[in-house]
């Protein structure tokens, strides 16, 4: 142990290691951000707008500490991020079954690209933090622009992951939410299904979907997981997709998404998108059967929700 830790190439050759992991955990992370934040919401710990502002925080975070591993402008610093990070990681995922009711088949540690089960998960952690302990923290870059590299580049890394990708709420201020709708068509569509009447009592939610839009079916696991953080009505919430030869793609999208299945109907394809003007999802709130606003899926938040419907 003594040798590798004065040994300066074999540190070097470590910290590529290990930094590089960090860095390509969350570059994939990034990857399939919308996927990480359903995760995150899942353990039912923060609402949807503070899970958004977490998981690009975590994510900044572990690019930061592996780029700066990599230059080695801080050794030390990193190495003691970095090992908090790999310890805090590990405890939590001794402890996730037991404290959350949560995917146990992807921890999301690679995103969605490169799923990594629980027990994965743990080995891997154990192993970097086996590589990272003999790292030598006497070794680095020394300049007397030291903080102002390190600083500057959290800086920038921190603006990248709020603005490539932002959450959902600086997204709406940017792109707008609303999505325009053809109502006169959708009210006449609706009424062809023989199911207006169940689709136009009091306040619902309606939600346009197609069972094959990987959107649709995140925004069918949002609502779900707000469904059960809200405890809202399902009686309230209710899906339209587009119509298909029979109904086990419907069925499917349920279990696969493994969401608690809702009333649904369905229009014939061009109907559903003359009615959406090609876009999809589309979140309905609607009054009585008439439309009070229609969202894209990604100005959808449980606090909408709840304001909306309670």
């Amino acid at each position: 142990m003594d040798f590798i830790i004065k040994n300066k190439y074999i540190s070097l050759i470590l910290r590529i290691i290990v930094g590089a992991t960090f860095i390509t955990s969350a570059l994939l992370k990034y990857l399939s951000i919308d996927a990480f934040d359903l995760y995150i919401y899942e353990h039912q710990l923060f609402d949807y707008q503070i899970t958004e502002i977490l998981t690009r925080l975590l994510i900044a975070m572990e690019f930061i500490l592996g780029i700066i591993l990599i230059t080695g402008i801080h050794v030390r610093l990193a190495k003691m991020g970095v090992l908090l990070c790999l310890t805090g990681f590990t405890i939590y995922l001794i402890l996730m079954p037991y404290l959350f009711n949560v995917d146990m088949h992807n921890c999301h540690c690679f995103g969605e690209k490169l799923p990594f089960t629980r027990t994965q998960s743990i080995i891997k952690n154990i192993i970097l933090i086996l590589l990272t302990i003999p790292i030598n923290t006497t070794i680095s870059l020394k300049t007397k622009y030291q903080f102002p590299i390190l600083a500057s580049g959290i800086i920038v890394i921190l603006l990248i992951s709020f603005s490539v990708n932002p959450p959902s709420f600086i997204y709406n201020k940017i792109y707008g939410q609303n999505v325009e709708i053809d109502e006169n068509l959708y009210q006449i569509a609706l009424e062809n299904t023989g199911q207006k009447t169940n689709f136009a009592q009091n306040r619902q939610i309606i939600c346009l979907y197609s069972t094959a839009c990987q959107y649709c079916q995140k925004s069918a696991k949002k609502i779900d997981l707000a469904i059960q953080k809200e405890k809202l009505n399902k009686d309230q919430i209710k899906i339209i997709f587009w119509r298909t030869e029979n109904n086990i793609p419907m069925n499917n999208f349920f279990k696969t998404n493994k969401i608690s299945p809702l009333t649904y109907t369905t229009f014939t394809v061009d109907t559903f998108l003359n009615i959406t003007h090609g876009q999809m999802p589309v979140i309905l709130f609607t009054e009585n059967g008439k439309i009070q606003q229609s969202y894209q899926y990604i100005a959808i938040d449980e606090k909408k929700l709840a304001d909306f419907l309670k």
